[in-house]
């Protein structure tokens, strides 16, 4: 649920995607907080973080084609060799009609 983190004047700013993402991270934030007392990452160890906090946006991700080449796919594993036994004709019917369209895909 994080989108991405930056620092601003002394304070570690993280950008989530989803409210209930902010909630566990505000539970959270002491453990962050001591652990980067601890160990702090080298690419930070010149800057000083006195704060961490976080919020919510609600802009949509921008999708590039580079990104949608990078998702994986999995091949289709589904026959469609079941068999369909219900007494309600809609429902047999859209049924039927699913497993059509899991045969085809093979």
């Amino acid at each position: 649920m994080i989108k991405f983190a930056y620092i601003k004047n002394d304070t570690l700013f993280f950008v989530l995607s989803h409210p209930a993402g902010k909630q566990e991270f505000d539970n959270n934030i002491q453990s962050i907080k001591s652990a980067l007392k601890f160990h702090m990452p080298e690419e930070c160890k010149e800057t000083l973080i006195n704060d961490i906090k976080a919020f919510v946006t609600h802009t949509p991700i921008k999708r590039t084609v580079e990104t949608e080449q990078k998702v994986m796919r999995y091949p289709e594993r589904a026959t469609g060799n079941f068999s369909v036994n219900i007494e309600d004709e809609k429902l047999n019917s859209l049924v039927m009609s699913i497993q059509k369209i899991i045969k085809a895909m093979k």
